[in-house]
Order: C-alpha cells, then sequence, then structure tokens
C-alpha cells in the first residue's frame, strides 16, 4: 500500500517523536518550550487534548505583565482550557514590562542572542518575532494562521501596540486590566488598514483587586479609557470594558477563553 505524505508524517511523529519540521513533538496538555527557526524567538507551547497532526487549531497568544512570568502564565490557560480545542503560546517578548526591557533574568535567551539586539530593536524583534512564532505553529502543529491575542497589565503596552499597528494579523484581541502609553505608536503607526473596524477587541478589567491593586486601579482605568478612545480616534471599533465580577488582578483566562468561544469560526 502506497504512504500518503501524512501518513508518513504521522509515522515520523510516532516513531521518532519528531515533527517533519524538526520540532520535538509536543504531547498535549503539556507544556513544551520551542525557537522559531532562523529569528530566535523562544515561546512556550501548550496543545489541546485531541491534538492531531492533519487539523486545524485556533491560536490563543498569552502575553505575561512585568513579572516576565511566561510559562506559568500559559499554564493558568492550560488549566482553564479544559477540553477546549485551542492551540496556547506564549512568546518570551521583551516589551511586556516598564522601562526595563532588558531583564535578561526572566528569559532563556543566552548571552549572545542579547548581545546581538541593538536596545531600540525590542519592539521590532517582538513584531517579526510574534510572526515567525505563529508561521512556526501554523507549519509544525496547523494552528490557524490568524490567532487571539491577550495580554495584561504591563502586558498591555504589545497588545495595544499590534492590535492598532497590524489589525489584520489577528483573529481577535482580548486586553485585560491593561497599561497603556501608546507605547511604539507614534501617529504614523496607527493602521488604516479596513481591518481595523472589524477586528473584535474586547477589553477586561477585573472586579475584585486586593487591596494594594485597588490602589493603582484609577490609574489603570485612566490608561485603559486612553486606549480605547485612542483606538476609536483611528477608527477601531473596540467594545465596552467588561468587568469580571469577582476576579483579582490576573490574566483572567476563564474570561477571555469564555470570550474566545463566542467568536466566529476562524
Amino acid at each position: 500500500m502506497r504512504l500518503t505524505t501524512l501518513r508518513i508524517a504521522i509515522l515520523i511523529l510516532v516513531l521518532t517523536g519528531v515533527d517533519p519540521y524538526g520540532h520535538v513533538m509536543a504531547a498535549p496538555d503539556r507544556i513544551t518550550a520551542h525557537q522559531a527557526g532562523p529569528h530566535g524567538m523562544r515561546y512556550y507551547l501548550a496543545l489541546p487534548t485531541g491534538w492531531k497532526p492533519g487539523g486545524s487549531w485556533p491560536v490563543i497568544v498569552a502575553i505575561p505583565d512585568a513579572a516576565r512570568e511566561f510559562e506559568a502564565t500559559l499554564r493558568r490557560f492550560v488549566a482553564a482550557r479544559g477540553d477546549r480545542p485551542y492551540i496556547l503560546v506564549a512568546p518570551e517578548v521583551l516589551t511586556c514590562g516598564g522601562a526595563r526591557s532588558r531583564t535578561a533574568e526572566h528569559y532563556t535567551y543566552t548571552p549572545a542572542e542579547w548581545k546581538a539586539l541593538r536596545p531600540e530593536d525590542d519592539f521590532r524583534f517582538d513584531d517579526e518575532g510574534l510572526v515567525a512564532v505563529l508561521a512556526e505553529v501554523h507549519k509544525a502543529w496547523g494552528g490557524v494562521p490568524k490567532a487571539v491575542l491577550t495580554g495584561w497589565e504591563a502586558g498591555g503596552h504589545l497588545v495595544w501596540a499590534e492590535a492598532l499597528r497590524s489589525p489584520q494579523r489577528w483573529r481577535a484581541v482580548a486586553p485585560v486590566t491593561t497599561n497603556y502609553q501608546a507605547r511604539y505608536l507614534d501617529p504614523s503607526a496607527f493602521s488604516t488598514a479596513p481591518e481595523r473596524s472589524t477586528l473584535p477587541i474586547q477589553v477586561f478589567r477585573c472586579g475584585a483587586p486586593s487591596a494594594e491593586v485597588a490602589a493603582a486601579m484609577p490609574g489603570l482605568e485612566a490608561q485603559i479609557e486612553r486606549a480605547i478612545a485612542d483606538a476609536r480616534s483611528h477608527g477601531f471599533a473596540p467594545r465596552p470594558v467588561r468587568v469580571v465580577a469577582g476576579a483579582d488582578h490576573g490574566p483572567l483566562p476563564e474570561a477571555v477563553l469564555a470570550w474566545c468561544d463566542s467568536l466566529p469560526d476562524p
């Protein structure tokens, strides 16, 4: 009997544990670490229960706060995912913090990789890296080309920049109790693509922050309002803020995943 290309790929997976693109096979519900080919962005990935080669799977990219706990953030999404079919990805982005983006202790990049990056290249590294990661997830694991992007607190700097610069790249965007200071968004950077008016943007906010966070909430709310105003003034249509009752400050994976369930099929 003649083996089809797909059957050969499955045989490779079973016998070697390595997929046709050279990745160590990622088991469903287990977080594995990868690096996006020649670009070099590192990322964590968790395949859903029931994943198999040859399928097409929706993708969610999760950006953490300034603590840069990439794998731990992804674990929270894995725990909330259940049997949903989402491929979950947490890329090691540089621009999810405050003024200090070069905090090497939070990353797995080598000294040589840090040395190759110029300070002004942090957003460019993240922007191009996200493209490379999503392309690799599509080729290696069947992720749909357009992912849902979410991120919380200081991760909002990157989430809003990606949404407002490249709406055509994303299936939907879910900023969660985010910071926003229009970083990487000079007036010429805002997209004029037609997709900007139809990109689903749902802002979430924690409804029961701890006392320490509650003191900072007026500032966060002001930044959220500014982000929404900037988006609307440039032709985007973010939805009204959704307050998650009883939720403390965090990435709110349960609320984000439930919203993703309501989106049209990719």
